[in-house]
């Protein structure tokens, strides 16, 4: 018999900024807006954003600093964790949503 509580922790949907290309952090903010308002209408409670570990950027990692700040200010998300290794370990952020 299966946990009723098992759901809760598993990913219900994910957003992977790979090969978008160079993005400003206002386009940056303006999809994660996007996936966030459309999770929530579809009434999931726990996304992720594939942001890499910026093994790929001259600075290191760029978009995943942004997006961690912006989120644990966004009015929706109630918490922002790094994933699992089995959900892409520090490449992808986990975000927990009201």
């Amino acid at each position: 018999m299966a946990n009723k509580y098992e759901n809760l922790n598993k990913i219900q949907a994910e957003f992977d900024f790979h090969n978008l290309g160079i993005l400003s952090p206002q386009k940056i903010y303006s999809l994660a807006d996007e996936f966030i308002l459309n999770s929530q209408k579809n009434n999931y409670t726990k996304i992720s954003f594939i942001v890499g570990q910026g093994k790929h950027s001259k600075n290191g990692a760029i978009i995943k600093p942004l997006l961690q700040k912006y989120l644990a200010t966004h009015s929706n998300v109630t918490k922002v964790s790094l994933g699992k290794f089995a959900q892409g370990g520090e490449g992808v952020l986990v975000v927990d949503l009201m």
